[in-house]
This record gives C-alpha cells, sequence and structure tokens, in this order.
C-alpha cells in the first residue's frame, strides 16, 4: 500500500476500480482520479491494465484458421441423434443390472463412511482445539 499523500481514497478503495476504470467509461473524474494522480503504484496497476485491454484488442486482428479437414472431422464426430439414443439404452440397460447398481450402492456408503469420519475427527479436532482456550478465558 502507498504511504498516504493527501490521499482521500485509500489504495484498497482504489485497486478494485481500476479494470473498469482501465477500460475507459467516461465519468466524472473525482476522488479516485486524484488519489491515482498522486500514488504511483495504483498509476501503473492502471496502466497495466490498459495495456492488457489494449493486447486482448490487437487479438481480434489476429485470425487463426482451423487446421484443413477440423470442420469436417468435428462434424462427422458430432453423433448424429440415433447413435445418442442408443448410447442412452445402453447406459439405461447397464443401470438395471443388478451389479451395477451394487457397486454404486456400496461406492455411495464408502464415500459416506469417509465423509462422516473426516467431520468426526474435524469435529473432535475443533472441539480440542476450542476447549483449552475457552478454559482459560
Amino acid at each position: 500500500m502507498s504511504r498516504r499523500r493527501n490521499h482521500e481514497v485509500p489504495c484498497a478503495e482504489v485497486r478494485p476500480l481500476l479494470s473498469d476504470l482501465a477500460e475507459g467509461t467516461p465519468h466524472v473524474a473525482g476522488p479516485v482520479e486524484a488519489h491515482i494522480a498522486g500514488c504511483a503504484e495504483c498509476s501503473r496497476e492502471l496502466m497495466q491494465y490498459r495495456g492488457l485491454i489494449e493486447a486482448m484488442g490487437r487479438l481480434r486482428d489476429v485470425l487463426d484458421e482451423p487446421a484443413p479437414g477440423f470442420v469436417e472431422r468435428v462434424l462427422l464426430e458430432a453423433a448424429p441423434e440415433e447413435q445418442r439414443v442408443r448410447r442412452l439404452q445402453r447406459v439405461a440397460a447397464a443401470a438395471a443390472n443388478p451389479r451395477v447398481m451394487i457397486s454404486v450402492g456400496g461406492a455411495v456408503v464408502g464415500a459416506t463412511a469417509v465423509g462422516l469420519l473426516w467431520w468426526r475427527t474435524a469435529r473432535r479436532t475443533l472441539a480440542g482445539s476450542a476447549g483449552p482456550a475457552a478454559a482459560s478465558s
């Protein structure tokens, strides 16, 4: 944070506004602009934002064409409706399989057990660290 040199607004309040200011949205100059004019650190950060916005604007001029055949490959990979329906039917059939259901159920029970153990350990740790502090108060 820069030293206060008759700044009405501290750096901590100016920094979140710098990106908006860098975009050059028209507004009436006020205490934020006065701060930036007198604070080298905030002024430098504003210039960095403006440089970034300018560089991003130049990217619009760069036109990169996809590799030959790219669009065709993407379109071929996009599954037609019939293929998507078949995939969904296979997934539904697998889900109806008792072994799949038992496996998923076991995973859910295991994850729940791990979560409960973690929660219980964390709660004991917090209770242990709060206990002596509460007793000494």
